[in-house]
């Protein structure tokens, strides 16, 4: 007999447009996100991205870890690195992070350096996203006053033939065009913490 885990309330997370995620009730350490619908595409989209650039994936400091599906009492799970802070408490995402009232000058040194290491990751790592939701990052607190990006949802590319999957250069130029586009984005939502003079720092 399958051994089905039981996911409760005490578990939950979060939702977001695809799917709800769980802590994983053995392991702490990890996740289990449960699609809202059993043949989710963004689901479908994510792990066949995971699969062709598995060995690429091995060894990123931004995208999360996936260790597989599991059967729960809410439909099948997939379980995935949970984005933990060094008190143990799940990270928040990007959107949570980023003050929405004036910054201060301690906030704005934090959340630059934030963005400039992620910027610096994600150009070497050149990781296929699609959109700008910024709840898609989570933003973990590894040690006191350092910060790191993770990147935990909306990854790959629903095309047919995704040649960022095999191309380096198409990787490249697909991940610089989305860079700026996610630096414009910011500066026109968030003016106070991406200025027009770190704009112009940030894009590539």
């Amino acid at each position: 007999m399958t051994n089905i885990l039981t996911l409760t309330d005490e578990f939950f997370i979060g939702a977001g447009g695809h799917q709800a995620t769980y802590i994983h009730p053995i392991d702490q350490s990890k996740c289990i996100k449960i699609p809202h619908t059993p043949d989710d595409g963004d689901v479908k989209k994510e792990l066949r991205y995971r699969r062709i650039c598995q060995k690429k994936l091995e060894n990123s400091k931004l995208v999360t870890k996936y260790y597989g599906y599991v059967d729960t009492n809410m439909g099948l799970g997939y379980v995935f690195e949970r984005v933990l802070d060094l008190d143990g408490q799940t990270s928040k995402d990007l959107k949570d992070f980023l003050p929405t009232d004036e910054p201060s000058s301690e906030q704005l040194k934090i959340i630059h350096k934030l963005l400039l290491d992620f910027k610096e990751d994600f150009l070497r790592e050149k990781i296929a996203i699609v959109d700008t939701d910024i709840t898609n990052f989570m933003v973990q607190h590894i040690a006191p006053d350092t910060y790191q990006m993770r990147i935990v949802d909306n990854i790959g590319t629903p095309v047919a033939i995704p040649l960022v999957y095999y191309f380096d250069f198409a990787a490249s130029w697909k991940c610089k065009r989305y860079w700026n586009y996610l630096a414009d984005w910011l500066h026109r939502h968030y003016p106070k913490v991406v200025t027009d003079e770190f704009l112009d720092e940030l894009r590539t």
